[in-house]
C-alpha cells in the first residue's frame, strides 16, 4: 500500500509578504493616509490593521501555558470536558414564589449556578430556593451591604437541608466597596466594612472550606462606562485591598487568594473582551505572587457577566446579538462561568423567553460549537497578543498610580475613581454620538413600527459614586420623546427633497432617513419625490406643502447640488420650512447654501444626537413627561 501524500493547504497560492498587502490597500485608499485604517481603543492603545511577527509587540513566548504562571492562557491544564463553564442564572421575581419557580425551571433546563440578591429577608430566601438541590447546584449571594447577614442565612439554610459545612458549595458574595461604587458611601464606614469582610472569609476557610466567601466585582466600573483597563484596575485594587483585609484577619496568602472569585464583565467588543480576560488572570497572578501566595493559588476563579451598559430598551431583539457576542468573547477567554441577561432585561420583568435564550445562548455555544474544549482558541494571535500585553500594561500602571494615592477606598470615596471613568465615559458617548460607535436598532436602522417600550423602571434611588450609564439612553430617549407626540396626536415628520432620479438620489436619501429616524422623526416624502425625483424647486416645495411637515432635507448628488441646491432650498424656506437641512458634506458650497436657506449639513461626522435634539426642539416636542422645549 502506498503511503498518503500530505496535502498542501496553501498550494496554487502565491505566497503573500506585508509589502504585497501594503500594495493592495493604497490602490483602496486611493491616496489617502494609511493611518485611516489605524484604530484606538478606550485605553488609547493603537489597533493596527495587520499583525505580522516583525510589526507584533505581543510577548507570545511569554504568554506560558494554559494551568501554569501567570494564567493568561487559561486557569486550567486541560479542557473541561463535561462543563465548559458554569452557567449561572440570576434569580428575581416579583415574590420568592416566583423567583423559585424561575429557579427550578433553569436548573432543570441546563443553568448550574444561581446567583441570588439577598433582600434581607432568610424566610424569603429559603422559598426562593425550595426544592433547589443546594449541594449539587452552588448558590451565590449578592448580599450588598449585609454580607455577615446574608450568609449567616444561607448557612442556616444548609444546616436545615442537612447539609454538612465541610461539603457545602457556594459563595456569600461579599463585596464592600462594590456595593459602595454601586449605592453610594454615605454613613459607611470602609474600614468597618472591610474588616467585617476579613472576619467572614476566615470563618469561612475554618468551616466550609468549599464556599468562597469574597467577590472582587468590577461591574459598577464598567457600567458606569470604564474602559478594560481600568476595569483591571478596580479588579487589582479591589482585591488588594480585600487581601489586605484577610490578612489582618489572620488569613495566608493562598488562603485568602481562596476566598475570592472575581467578577468581570463582557460586551459585544469580542477581542478586547477575550484580552481583557486574558490579561486579567496575568496581573491577578502578578499580584498574588506579590503578596506570597504559591503558584497554584495564583489561578483566579473567573466569572463573567454580559454588560447591562450594551442593551437597549429599543429594538431589543438586537441585544440577542449582543449577549451572543459577549458570551462568545467569554468562553473563548477561558471564563469559569457566566452570566448573560434576558434580551429584554431593560423592558421590565424578564419573560420565560427572554430567560430561555439567555440560557440557551450558552448551551449552543457549549454543546454544538463547543467552545469550550479548546484551550485558548485565540492565543498565538498576534493581534491578540499584543492587545493583551497592552491591556495589562494599562491595568497595572492605573493600578499601581491609584495604590499610590491611597487605594481603591480612597479613590472611590474621593471621587478619583469616577473622574478618571467619567472622561472615558464621554468619549464612548462623544463617538455614539457621531454614530462612529453605532447602536443598531438605536441609532442605525431604527424602526420605528415596533411598539414602544414600556417607561423605564425608576433607579434605585441613593447616589451611586460610580454612576451607570447606558449607550443607548440618549437615542432612546428622543424616540421616547416622539412617541409621547405621536401619542398625542402630532406625527413628527422630515420631508426629504430628493433631486434627480433615484439611482442619483437614493444614497443619501437612505443616509438622511436613517439619521432622522434614529430621533423618532418619520422621514416622508411624495409619489413623485421617491420615483422619479423631483426635477425642478417649486415642485419639491409644492410637495412639502402637501405634506404638511415643518422640517425638510434636500437629498442629492454633489453633482445636483452645484445646480439646484441654493434654488430647491429657497422655495423650501419660502414654502414654510422652519428648518432646511441638506444631506452631504458642502465643502466650498457651504456659504452660497447658508445664504439660500439651508440651516444644517447632515453627513458622516457630525454629532447626530445634537441634531436631533435641535430638531425636536424646533417641532415643540415635550420631555417624555416633561413640557415643550420650544
Amino acid at each position: 500500500m502506498s503511503e498518503p501524500t500530505a496535502t498542501a493547504l496553501a498550494g496554487g497560492f502565491e505566497p503573500a509578504d506585508e509589502d504585497a498587502w501594503l500594495a493592495a490597500v493604497d490602490k483602496v485608499l486611493k491616496g489617502a493616509p494609511f493611518t485611516k485604517l489605524v484604530g484606538r481603543t478606550a485605553d488609547g492603545i493603537t489597533v493596527q490593521p495587520l499583525y505580522t511577527p516583525s510589526n507584533s509587540p505581543g510577548r507570545r513566548d511569554e504568554a506560558g501555558f494554559p494551568g501554569q504562571a501567570p494564567f493568561t492562557r487559561g486557569a486550567h491544564a486541560a479542557g473541561r470536558v463535561e462543563v465548559a463553564w458554569d452557567i449561572r442564572s440570576i434569580v428575581t421575581g416579583p415574590d420568592p414564589a416566583t423567583a423559585n419557580a424561575r429557579a427550578l425551571q433553569d436548573l432543570e433546563r441546563g443553568v448550574t449556578s444561581l446567583e441570588v440578591p439577598w433582600g434581607g429577608d432568610p424566610a424569603a430566601l429559603a422559598r426562593t430556593l425550595e426544592g433547589v438541590y443546594l449541594d449539587l447546584a452552588p448558590v451565590v449571594l449578592r448580599p450588598g451591604f449585609d454580607a455577615t447577614a446574608a450568609a449567616d442565612a444561607l448557612i442556616a439554610l444548609w444546616s436545615d437541608r442537612g447539609i454538612e459545612p465541610r461539603t457545602a458549595v457556594g459563595g456569600f458574595g461579599a463585596d464592600p466597596l462594590a456595593a459602595l461604587a454601586a449605592n453610594g458611601g454615605e454613613g459607611r464606614d470602609p474600614e468597618a466594612l472591610l474588616a467585617e469582610l476579613g472576619r467572614l472569609a476566615a470563618r469561612t476557610a475554618a468551616e466550609q472550606p468549599k464556599v468562597r466567601s469574597v467577590t472582587v466585582s468590577t461591574l459598577p466600573a464598567v457600567e458606569a462606562g470604564a474602559s478594560e483597563g481600568q476595569e483591571l484596575t478596580v479588579m487589582l485594587s479591589t482585591g488588594a485591598a480585600y487581601l489586605r483585609a484577610m490578612a489582618d484577619a489572620g488569613l495566608t496568602a493562598d488562603e485568602a487568594a481562596g476566598q475570592i472569585e472575581l467578577e468581570l464583565a463582557a460586551d459585544e467588543d469580542v477581542f478586547s473582551t477575550v484580552a481583557k480576560l486574558r490579561a486579567a488572570r496575568r496581573l491577578w497572578a502578578t499580584l498574588l505572587a506579590a503578596c506570597g501566595a504559591s503558584e497554584a493559588a495564583q489561578a483566579p476563579t473567573l466569572h463573567v457577566t454580559a454588560a447591562r451598559r450594551m442593551l437597549t430598551r429599543r429594538d431589543p431583539w438586537v441585544n440577542l446579538l449582543r449577549t451572543t457576542a459577549a458570551v462568545f468573547a467569554a468562553g473563548v477567554g477561558g471564563a469559569d462561568g457566566i452570566t448573560a441577561h434576558p434580551y429584554d432585561l431593560l423592558l421590565g420583568d424578564p419573560s420565560d423567553l427572554g430567560r430561555r435564550m439567555a440560557r440557551n445562548t450558552q448551551l449552543l455555544l457549549q454543546e454544538e460549537s463547543n467552545l469550550g474544549r479548546v484551550l485558548d482558541p485565540a492565543g498565538g494571535s498576534g493581534y491578540v497578543e499584543s492587545l493583551t500585553d497592552e491591556i495589562a500594561a494599562v491595568g497595572w500602571r492605573i493600578f499601581q498610580e491609584l495604590e499610590a494615592t491611597g487605594g481603591m477606598p480612597t479613590v472611590l470615596l474621593d471621587g478619583t475613581l469616577a473622574a478618571r471613568i467619567v472622561e472615558v465615559r464621554d468619549a464612548r458617548l462623544a463617538r455614539v454620538a457621531t454614530r462612529k460607535a453605532p447602536i443598531t436598532g438605536v441609532s442605525e436602522f431604527p424602526d420605528l413600527g415596533e411598539d414602544p417600550p414600556p417607561p423605564a423602571s425608576p433607579d434605585g434611588g441613593g447616589q451611586p459614586l460610580l454612576v451607570p450609564v447606558r449607550w443607548a439612553e440618549r437615542f432612546e430617549s428622543l424616540r421616547d420623546r416622539a412617541d409621547a407626540a405621536r401619542a398625542g396626536g402630532t406625527d413628527p415628520v422630515v420631508f426629504l427633497a430628493n433631486l434627480g432620479p433615484v439611482a442619483t438620489h437614493t444614497a443619501r436619501a437612505t443616509y438622511a432617513k436613517n439619521l432622522f429616524e434614529a430621533g423618532g422623526l418619520r422621514a416622508v416624502t411624495s409619489e413623485r419625490g421617491s420615483t422619479t425625483g423631483f426635477t425642478s424647486a417649486d415642485e419639491a416645495a409644492e410637495d412639502l406643502v402637501a405634506s404638511g411637515a415643518r422640517l425638510a432635507c434636500i437629498c442629492s448628488s454633489d453633482a445636483v447640488y452645484e445646480e439646484r441646491a441654493t434654488a430647491t432650498a429657497a422655495a423650501l424656506k419660502a414654502a414654510g420650512a422652519e428648518v432646511v437641512y441638506l444631506a452631504g458634506n458642502p465643502g466650498d458650497r457651504r456659504a452660497a447654501e447658508e445664504a439660500a436657506g439651508v440651516d444644517e449639513f447632515v453627513h458622516v461626522g457630525v454629532d447626530v444626537l445634537a441634531v436631533l435634539e435641535r430638531a425636536q426642539d424646533a417641532l415643540g416636542l415635550a420631555d417624555a413627561g416633561g413640557k415643550g422645549s420650544a
